[in-house]
């Protein structure tokens, strides 16, 4: 009898242990495929202005720090946004000049 519960009880166990895996490999794979696109300019503290005024942080990767060099002229972004305490934050993939 008490070996039947034990085995139940770590079947129970692996079985949430799996299904908690595959849900953040879900949310992850998610994440990376919700890339977008931003038109804005780049201000003098740095930041990506979009047409409705939000600000965006950026990322300091590569592509982040070369579209930084663009101050005052108007971009398309593209890249992904995660939001933490009501700031964003995009990481740039890929980015435009426009006229």
């Amino acid at each position: 009898m008490k070996r039947t519960i034990c085995l139940v009880v770590c079947a129970l166990f692996m079985v949430v242990m799996m299904s908690g895996v595959a849900l953040s490999a879900e949310k992850k794979a998610a994440e990376q495929d919700q890339g977008i696109m931003i038109t804005g300019t780049i201000n003098n503290s740095n930041q990506l202005v979009d047409q409705d005024g939000q600000i965006f942080s950026v990322a300091d990767n590569e592509q982040g720090k070369a579209l930084l060099s663009h101050v005052g002229m108007k971009v398309q972004v593209k890249g992904t946004v995660l939001e933490s305490e009501g700031k964003k934050l995009i990481t740039v993939t890929a980015y435009e000049i426009l006229k």
